[in-house]
């Protein structure tokens, strides 16, 4: 598949079948996502990947899968068949530059930019593009509870979850209200040389 292809396709998707996926599908989207640049090759990404019935319901609860139910949605998250948490680990990014190639005369870099969370980041898009290459479907859902998602899933500290992709194969879902907005046009999000307009 091509990337433009690829990106076209890729959407958020709030509902899945009950076919099982693939463990070796999961595997490459993670290898994908893994393979995202990373500050100084820290490579602090790392996934959790869930499949028990009983603690993607847990997630689900944590991400309020109820507040979406009331909305008339599906629920998406605790029925999909696979949860991938992304996280960024800090303590890779700190270990890294205080190795003699990075360590500069004051000592690690101040990070003015949390370069972790760009570069899980980075690996999310990779993901979910290749959940779009491998024929499954992706939807993404932020916790506002993310202690409990670290407590639940026994994340260390240092250790930065960002939210939960579910994955699956795609049953017919109610698309988001959010859509209706359209994409911006590119002159609205792109400015040449220096801020304008």
């Amino acid at each position: 598949m091509e990337l433009q292809e690829a990106i076209a396709r890729r959407r958020m998707v709030r509902n899945y079948t009950q076919e099982p996926v693939d463990p070796a599908a999961v595997d490459r989207v993670i290898d994908a996502a893994r393979c995202a640049p990373s500050a100084g090759f820290s490579q602090g990404q790392r996934f959790v990947v869930v499949t028990a019935p009983g603690t993607r319901s847990a997630i689900a609860e944590l991400g309020g899968e109820s507040h979406y139910v009331e909305q008339g949605f599906d629920r998406w998250m605790s029925l999909a068949p696979v949860h991938v948490v992304p996280c960024a680990d800090e303590r890779a990014y700190h270990e890294r530059y205080q190795e003699p190639d990075k360590l500069g005369e004051d000592g690690e870099l101040a990070w003015p930019v949390p370069y972790w969370h760009v570069d899980i980041g980075a690996s999310l898009m990779a993901l979910l593009l290749t959940v779009v290459e491998e024929g499954l479907a992706a939807g993404f859902f932020g916790v506002h509870r993310l202690d409990g998602l670290r407590e639940l899933l026994g994340i260390p500290e240092g250790v930065h979850p960002i939210g939960v992709v579910t994955l699956g194969h795609p049953a017919r879902d109610r698309r988001s209200g959010s859509l209706a907005r359209g994409w911006r046009e590119l002159d609205d999000v792109r400015y040449r040389e220096r801020w304008s307009g």
